[in-house]
């Protein structure tokens, strides 16, 4: 790789190399930052119910069934 010429092209190497060795957010981190950042705010709800919903269905199946069946 040839050596950047100007202090711009050697300023924009040295930013893409420090967001190269910055830590990767996780999936909760990345989903709250799209939100934020496109204004999104509707989706949280809804991923919420799918998340009960699901739990709902995870506890129907195993030991603890009667007590989820009573919610209802």
């Amino acid at each position: 790789m040839t050596e950047p010429n100007n202090p711009r092209e050697s300023s924009a190497a040295d930013e893409f190399q420090q967001a190269g060795q910055q830590e990767s957010l996780n999936l909760v981190q990345e989903f709250l930052l799209f939100v934020r950042e496109n204004k999104k705010w509707w989706l949280i709800p809804i991923l919420l119910v799918f998340g009960l919903v699901g739990l709902l269905v995870m506890f129907g199946s195993t030991g603890a069934a009667p007590f989820v069946y009573t919610l209802f």
